[in-house]
Order: C-alpha cells, then sequence, then structure tokens
C-alpha cells in the first residue's frame, strides 16, 4: 500500500496534502500536479487483470473523466475490504477516488455472504 500521506503516492514535495488549499492549480506538490509526471498512472484495466476479486482504490488524475475513468494511480487493493476503507481514510481531501470490488457476481456474492457470518 502506498503511504498517501507523503509525497510517495504521486506528489513531488514533502509539502504535499498538508494545507487546505491543494488542488489542481497548487503548487505544493500534491498528487494532482504530480502523479502523471512521475509516471504513477496506468490503464485501469491492467491492473484489474493483476488484481482479480480483490477491493480496488484508485486516484484518479485530473486528466480523465471523473466518472468512468480509463487511468488512475491505484493506492491500494486488498480481498479484505477492512484495509481497503482503511487506506481511503488516509488520502488526502482533494483527491477523487474510484473504490470498487474487481470481481465476478458471484465472487462478491460469496465474499458477502461471509461477511454476513462474520
Amino acid at each position: 500500500m502506498i503511504n498517501l500521506t507523503s509525497a510517495e503516492h504521486g506528489g513531488t514535495s514533502l509539502s504535499c496534502g498538508t494545507h487546505g488549499g491543494c488542488g489542481v492549480d497548487c503548487d505544493c506538490g500534491c498528487p494532482y500536479t504530480g502523479m502523471e509526471e512521475k509516471d504513477k498512472v496506468e490503464l485501469i484495466a491492467d491492473v484489474e487483470c493483476r488484481y482479480p476479486n480483490e477491493w480496488l482504490v484508485f486516484v484518479i488524475p485530473p486528466s480523465e473523466d471523473d466518472f468512468a475513468p480509463e487511468r488512475g494511480m491505484l493506492v491500494a487493493h486488498s480481498a479484505d475490504d477492512a484495509e481497503i476503507f482503511e487506506a481511503i481514510t488516509r488520502i488526502t481531501h482533494n483527491q477523487v477516488v474510484h473504490v470498487y470490488f474487481n470481481g465476478t457476481f458471484e465472487a462478491y456474492r460469496k465474499w458477502m455472504g461471509e461477511e454476513s457470518q462474520g
């Protein structure tokens, strides 16, 4: 999992995400200004092939459609949804995030059944 509160997650400086004015045009080095130039963005379809039947968390760059992105920066993946929701709480406020289960409906139903018994 990427350390989401540091420049490691796509930002370009250590002050990334440390102030309330972060955004697409900010110069603090937040992910919106650094994830593409640091080559952290990849095709979502390629990532989905690597992690079937897992929960995925992507930060979406500003160059993508927020509602139907083709590319993103994977920040967390796991079969355990608790790990995923913990990761989401550490993403800086100014990022567009997509979270979903990357599997078949049958696998999702199995996950739901296991969750309701746990």
